[in-house]
């Protein structure tokens, strides 16, 4: 059916006019979204919190020595002029610490126009400024807002000191399973809070209410004063592994001193013992005030002797009995006597330990790095290796070869296993089953390398 013109036209001008209304309603909605957050984040913030760890050590009651810790900050910034309003600003400590009264505290306004906050350590206001000193107390420090700003400013507190009072670590009942090894049997709880906006303030500062916090201060244990061994390694067989024993460091008030740094070594062992090593030693003291290591006894029977120091703390020692030696060494071989043509005169190997007394033979002097041909490739070779000492032996890897790859081609695995090379002047050794007491390095082609071993083992190596 036709539809007159007068109807089509009818048609479309309800459609613009439609069309018309829902862009004007996307426009509203739209201005409404963008406009409206903008208005309702516009809030004073704490950019700067005043914050720090304090040492016991500092504490006010002795034997503190009472030293006043600096803090920056606090800084309260308004996003919108006129959100600080005349009053007093207050800060508060909190229990377990106060604030230094000696001194200066000084409050600093931007801008320092007359557009600005204007302070003043009078609450009358009889000299406000854009900066002044706040008037201090042992658990408050106190400004008075003068002027409301008519651009947005910046209040900036510097030179606050504080320190804790000596009122804490508290002691919470014994409980076994926290720290029975380390002090009393109990993990002390020392002083930790917030300096807020003391709801004394009658300054009202728009996102800033009462109690807001402006810093976090928490209190720790001080310096390492003692140490001494709450476990100890124990006794074991020789090339065994014995421990872990654990040391208990503390502070002057007999509190576990926290991350402590360590300091550990093998302090005597039986003459001519070889293998003896720390086994994963604690860098610092855990949460507690304790630290661990472990040892692994040397080949030879006798008595290990373990020392642990922290900073001013210590030495003290702890004395583990090996037995059932001699064991596998793990000293070098005695480096040859002869001077090979261009190579440095051997020094003495670095590895702890005396050598072994004879002098592994080998058939012939190569010179390190002399040799320039291709490496040949062939078949492989077994070579045995006899348990209990160190091998000479030669291979055709190629320059660069990681000593990886030869202790690798040792079987079985599960024998002890070190391989040593004699490079520029010193002695280089690695250990699969030792990698922390390891070098790591390449062997040159044609090199020798001696391979030592606890047991008989066989070298897998291309054929010479």
């Amino acid at each position: 059916m036709r539809v007159p013109e007068y109807q089509r036209k009818s048609y479309v001008w309800r459609w613009t006019a439609a069309l018309a209304g829902l862009a004007v309603l996307t426009f509203a909605l739209v201005m409404a979204l963008v406009v409206t957050p903008s208005t309702q984040v516009r809030a004073a913030t704490v950019s700067t919190l005043a914050s720090a760890t304090l040492s016991a050590d500092t504490q006010a009651a002795p034997p503190g020595s009472g030293v006043y810790t600096s803090l920056t900050g606090p800084v309260i910034v308004e996003a919108a002029a006129g959100e600080v309003t005349v009053g007093t600003i207050v800060l508060s400590a909190p229990s377990g610490f106060e604030f230094r009264t000696t001194g200066t505290v000084t409050v600093s306004v931007s801008p320092t126009t007359t557009a600005g906050i204007k302070i003043d350590t009078d609450p009358l206001c009889a000299s406000a400024d854009a900066s002044e000193p706040a008037v201090l107390a042992a658990t408050t420090i106190t400004i008075s807002v003068c002027t409301v700003s008519t651009t947005a400013s910046t209040i900036t507190w510097s030179g606050i000191g504080v320190r804790p009072t000596g009122t804490g670590p508290t002691a919470p009942p014994f409980d076994p399973d926290i720290d029975a090894t380390c002090g009393p049997g109990v993990l002390k709880a020392f002083p930790t809070g917030n300096i807020i906006l003391d709801p004394a303030s009658t300054s009202t500062i728009t996102g800033i209410p009462a109690n807001t916090a402006l810093g976090h201060l928490a209190e720790t244990s001080g310096a390492a004063a003692t140490i001494t061994w709450s476990t100890p390694l124990g006794n074991g067989s020789v090339d065994t592994i014995v421990g872990p024993g654990t040391v208990c460091v503390e502070d002057q008030f007999g509190s576990g001193a926290v991350a402590a740094p360590m300091s550990w070594s093998i302090s005597s062992a039986p003459v001519g013992a070889t293998c003896q090593e720390l086994v994963a030693p604690d860098a610092n003291t855990n949460g507690t005030g304790k630290a661990f290591t472990s040892l692994r006894l040397g080949h030879l029977d006798g008595n290990y002797q373990v020392s642990a120091r922290s900073g001013a703390a210590g030495p003290t020692t702890d004395v583990s009995t090996a037995s059932g030696g001699p064991g596998a060494s793990c000293a070098p071989p005695t480096p040859p006597t002869s001077t090979p043509t261009n190579t440095p005169t051997p020094g003495t190997p670095t590895p702890t330990g005396t050598p072994p007394t004879s002098t592994p033979t080998r058939t012939s002097t190569p010179v390190p790095g002399a040799a320039t041909a291709t490496p040949t490739t062939g078949p492989m070779e077994s070579v045995t290796l006899v348990g209990g000492t160190c091998n000479p032996v030669a291979s055709t890897y190629p320059n660069g070869t990681p000593v990886t790859t030869i202790a690798g081609a040792v079987t079985p695995p599960s024998a002890l296993i070190s391989v040593w090379a004699f490079q520029a002047g010193t002695w280089l050794g690695y250990s699969p089953q030792f990698p922390q007491a390891s070098q790591t390095f390449n062997v040159d082609r044609l090199g020798v390398a001696f391979i030592c071993v606890s047991s008989a083992a066989n070298f897998s190596r291309p054929k010479i």
